[in-house]
């Protein structure tokens, strides 16, 4: 920001601010608390007017705020200064509309944390595997004696740790394309790290490119190093000033990079010979997407200071994240994966690839962009029979009709008992939506809570873990 602007992320006290959308991660209900402790004049408002909301304002209750929900009409913006808006919130929202209009400045959750932290911050973006990378990362730095905090769009936000802050501190900050999109002009971070940049949230930004573009902003922020996949031509190509840049791929390492050698995980600052991490075999995380998380987190951390040991103690003792691929239970000789996480069709042909024997697909949900050809070519060749569910179940069957079993459900309840029944010993029943939840459900976690609850409920075999599905 130029002197003579002020940042919108550093309101004064006094600042008169709304906050619109508190979202259902904690975001909203943090910046609320650090505005007011910054002395902010804050209001606040959300379309929905349901029990969470009303949870959130008790909990609330001793701050000083104005509550305004179950509306998001212009009337809000009377004697505002600052607006601060939930990333889920789209550009054409009405009330977003006017303040434009009228000349009300934006920022975002996100940008107060950037815009007051006194240490370095590590920004992990791509389309899958952001959370996974974020906390593989957070725990080398820790398992190295680094000090490190862990937030962002991983569910947890960063200005609820104000008071541990410091300038000798790395903060490990999970960020999402709504969020880059929207990231303050001049905002920088230390690092960046991208998993794979694919295809993923077209119905929010319009078009693919406008998807790629908005995860490119995190390159350009970036002043010390970008890292991401060797072959992967979208964050390849993404502009940066960054003093360094780092790939990773499953190849013997060249110099600034990450590989596999040996059958470890490597790492190579420099000119100096490669150094061994982790064996991929010692992994608990399953999948050769993860091991291609654990080679950007390892590069990252070792970029940051993190030792060769403290890493690979990390690496080997991280379990998979809930909800992504992982080996959940084997009932009559029958093995159930959940891969609930995945919301386009990238993340389930990733599940596919690395899920051995005949496999039953559960999947469904709300398609973002109505593609159904593709996701139906990518799991067609890798399954024995599909049970669909929500309102992608038509379409898909139709895209898939002729070529494997088809079963249509208008619920995932009732896709789930038709996958068992299908399912013979030696088999894989694997849960991996591939579309989004909010035909449905309000969010992914609360999708995949119900498969894990039906299971609970309807199914008596051993529980297992990742380790197993190898």
């Amino acid at each position: 920001m130029s002197a003579s602007t002020p940042d919108p992320a550093l309101p004064a006290a006094g600042t008169r601010v709304l906050v619109h959308g508190l979202g259902r991660f904690g975001g909203g209900r943090e910046a609320l608390r650090y505005l007011v402790h910054r002395g902010c004049r804050v209001r606040v408002a959300d379309k929905s007017d349901g029990p969470d909301l009303q949870a959130v304002r008790q909990a609330l209750a001793p701050l000083p705020l104005d509550w305004q929900l179950g509306r998001e009409d212009e009337g809000l913006l009377a004697d505002i200064d600052l607006l601060v808006v939930n990333p889920a919130v789209p550009d054409h929202n009405p009330l977003l509309e006017a303040a434009r209009i009228r000349g009300v400045p934006r920022t975002q959750e996100v940008d107060l944390f950037l815009a007051a932290y006194p240490g370095s911050v590590v920004a992990v973006t791509g389309t899958n595997g952001k959370s996974t990378t974020s906390t593989l990362l957070h725990r080398a730095l820790q398992r190295s004696g680094v000090d490190a905090l862990l937030g962002g769009n991983i569910g947890h936000s960063l200005l609820a740790d104000e008071a541990k802050w410091h300038k000798h501190q790395i903060a490990v900050l999970e960020v999402s394309s709504f969020q880059l999109e929207r990231l303050g002009a001049g905002r920088r971070v230390h690092g960046a790290v991208f998993t794979r940049v694919l295809k993923d949230h077209v119905d929010r930004h319009g078009t693919l490119a406008a998807y790629h573009e908005a995860k490119g902003r995190l390159a350009a922020a970036a002043t010390a190093f970008v890292i991401c996949a060797a072959d992967d031509p979208v964050a390849s190509a993404y502009a940066s000033e960054a003093k360094q840049r780092l790939r990773f791929c499953a190849a013997t390492p060249a110099p600034l990079s990450a590989g596999v050698l040996d059958g470890f995980v490597a790492v190579r600052l420099g000119r100096e010979p490669a150094e061994r991490i982790v064996h991929t075999q010692a992994l608990r995380l399953f999948g050769d997407f993860q091991v291609e998380n654990v080679m950007a987190a390892s590069l990252a951390a070792r970029c940051l200071g993190g030792t060769a040991h403290g890493i690979g103690v990390a690496m080997a003792n991280t379990a998979p994240l809930p909800f992504r691929l992982q080996l959940v239970l084997v009932q009559n000789g029958v093995r159930v994966y959940d891969n609930g996480v995945s919301t386009e069709v990238e993340s389930t042909r990733s599940a596919l690839q690395n899920v051995t024997g005949r496999i039953h697909w559960i999947g469904g949900g709300k398609s973002k962009d109505g593609d159904y050809a593709t996701v139906a070519d990518a799991v067609v060749p890798r399954i024995a029979t599909a049970h669909l569910f929500g309102a992608a179940a038509e379409p898909l069957a139709a895209a898939i009709a002729g070529r494997v079993a088809t079963c249509v459900h208008v619920t995932l309840r009732q896709a789930l008992p038709s996958a068992f029944a299908a399912a013979s010993p030696g088999d894989a029943i694997l849960f991996s939506p591939a579309f989004a939840s909010f035909d449905q459900y309000p969010n992914f976690r609360a999708r995949a809570l119900e498969f894990h609850d039906w299971l609970r409920t309807c199914c008596s075999g051993p529980r297992a873990d990742a380790e197993a599905a190898r």
